[in-house]
Parts: C-alpha cells; sequence; structure tokens
C-alpha cells in the first residue's frame, strides 16, 4: 500500500538538494542589498543595515513557506530550512564575496575617477568663478562707497 502523504527517501533527498539552490538564490537576493551598502556607505552605518536585514528574512520565511508550500506538501520540514541556510551560506562564502570584492574594487575605481575629474576639471573651474566674483564683489562695493561719498559731498559743501 503506498501512500500519497508520505515522502520516499529520493523525495527528501530532491527536496534537499532543491532548497540548497533556493538558498543560494537567496544569496543572490542578498547580494543585491551588500550591493546597496557598498554603493551608499552612510547607509550601511545608519538604521537602513537593520531594516535592510529584516526585509530579508521577511523574503527569505516567505519563500521557504511558498517552496514548502509548492513542494512539500505544505510540509515545512527541518531539512528543506537547513537546506536552504546551507545553500545560503555556501553561496555568501564563495561566489558572493567573490562578486562584491569585484564590485567593491569597481566602485572604488569609479569614485576615483570621480575623484580626480573633481579635483582636474570641476575645482579649477570653481576657482577662478570664486575669483571672479570677488573681483566683481569688490567692483560694487567700490562703485558703491564712491556713490555714498559723493552724495555726503553733495549735502556738506
Amino acid at each position: 500500500m503506498h501512500l500519497d502523504t508520505f515522502f520516499s527517501v529520493s523525495g527528501h533527498t530532491s527536496l534537499f538538494l532543491l532548497s540548497v539552490v533556493m538558498g543560494a538564490a537567496l544569496g543572490v537576493v542578498y547580494d543585491c542589498f551588500r550591493v546597496f551598502r557598498i554603493l551608499f556607505p552612510p547607509a550601511a552605518r545608519s538604521k537602513a543595515v537593520a531594516a535592510e536585514d529584516i526585509i530579508f528574512w521577511l523574503i527569505y520565511g516567505f519563500c521557504v513557506f511558498c517552496y514548502a508550500a509548492a513542494f512539500g506538501r505544505g510540509q515545512v520540514r527541518f531539512f528543506i530550512v537547513l537546506g536552504s541556510l546551507a545553500g545560503f551560506v555556501l553561496y555568501i562564502v564563495t561566489v558572493g564575496n567573490l562578486i562584491t570584492g569585484i564590485i567593491r574594487r569597481i566602485v572604488t575605481a569609479f569614485y576615483g575617477l570621480l575623484q580626480r575629474v573633481y579635483s582636474n576639471v570641476i575645482e579649477p573651474i570653481v576657482k577662478v568663478l570664486k575669483n571672479f566674483c570677488q573681483k566683481i564683489c569688490q567692483f560694487f562695493v567700490q562703485i558703491h562707497k564712491n556713490f555714498v561719498n559723493r552724495k555726503e559731498v553733495q549735502k556738506n559743501p
């Protein structure tokens, strides 16, 4: 007699391996949050990290629940959670660190390029405009002083 509600050993194995793949996919989602922290460093020191982690773990729980409902006949088994955590950790430790390292290097190079462009192009223009504005201000201040002096001379002949 074969019951439809029970899994065979091969069924459990395939559920476990698919949960490992799901964990790795969720590692990709977590890398998106890590990339956001790399791109916007002040956000990494604020409460945004806690909010991102809460959002991620809500997504993680929802995915495990949907996986168990779709493939595990509605039974959330310990090995499904363990497999997804194992896949997540394996992804983060291997490919995830490699990807975030590459992204970190790209962002650092881009920020360096922006800094060079600013110091070599924009900063000299700003200095020239600042000197020009100072000269213009001095010119108008001198005109104002001359105007005030003429009024005083006209009042006191």
